[in-house]
């Protein structure tokens, strides 16, 4: 603490132009005060200046304690991850993407991809038909390229992989509710995952969605309803 004591003998001879030697404290002995000594500094430092940043002062006017980290600009939000399909969140689903229509896997579009993201992977299952805790699949796919950003209707990228669904296809299969069912709710899921799924194509849904959950970063879902 010697800078502070050395700053409290400066501040106690402003306006004296010669005084006997300050002692610091510790057996030294400081000259008198002379301005010529100091030609840049109009006004000697006060104790109040001489507190810094390392003793506990904080130079913008408040007090920083230990571990205290003076705040920069806030760096802006990330993209969330979303998920688009052809219907809005919660609304009817379009026949041509069910057994009633031409049954095709729906164009699908995602954004916000996580960092780390290795893949994207995409499931379809019906929530209104759930059996021992596990709702029907319609759908599993994996090996999506996060770059790509969208599937194309009805597509099958190349290098990926679908699993085996409840209905006993490969690939996928669209809402086919027992008619007179209340509507549905099926939902779409896109899953970001940080490495690559080490299966193949027929491999059961319930294995692919097992090993999605061991792996995924992130997930974001749109469902639609159908009836029949």
């Amino acid at each position: 603490m010697e800078r502070r004591t050395v700053s409290l003998c400066l501040a106690a001879v402003v306006g004296v132009t010669a005084l006997a030697g300050c002692d610091t404290g510790d057996g030294k002995q400081l000259k008198p005060y002379d301005p010529a000594d100091y030609p840049s500094q109009t006004v000697p430092p006060s104790v109040e200046d001489s507190v810094d940043v390392a003793v506990g002062g904080d130079p913008l006017g408040g007090a920083l304690t230990a571990g205290s980290v003076v705040d920069g600009p806030e760096s802006p939000a990330s993209e969330p991850f979303t998920l688009a399909a052809p219907w809005l969140d919660g609304a009817t689903i379009d026949a041509r993407y069910t057994c009633d229509g031409e049954d095709l896997a729906p164009a699908l579009s995602w954004g916000g991809v996580p960092p780390g993201t290795a893949e994207i992977a995409i499931s379809m299952v019906d929530d209104s038909a759930v059996s021992d805790g596990q709702p029907f699949v319609h759908w599993v796919i994996g090996g999506l390229d996060p770059a790509e950003i969208a599937v194309v209707e009805g597509d099958v990228p190349a290098g990926s992989i679908q699993a085996l669904n409840f209905f006993g296809d490969v690939g996928y299969g669209g809402p086919c509710p027992p008619p007179g069912d209340e509507p549905h709710v099926y939902r779409l899921t896109a899953y970001a995952l940080n490495q690559q799924l080490e299966l193949a194509d027929g491999d059961a849904a319930t294995e692919f969605l097992a090993t999605i959950a061991t792996i995924s970063i992130a997930s974001t879902d749109v469902t639609g309803l159908y009836q029949r």
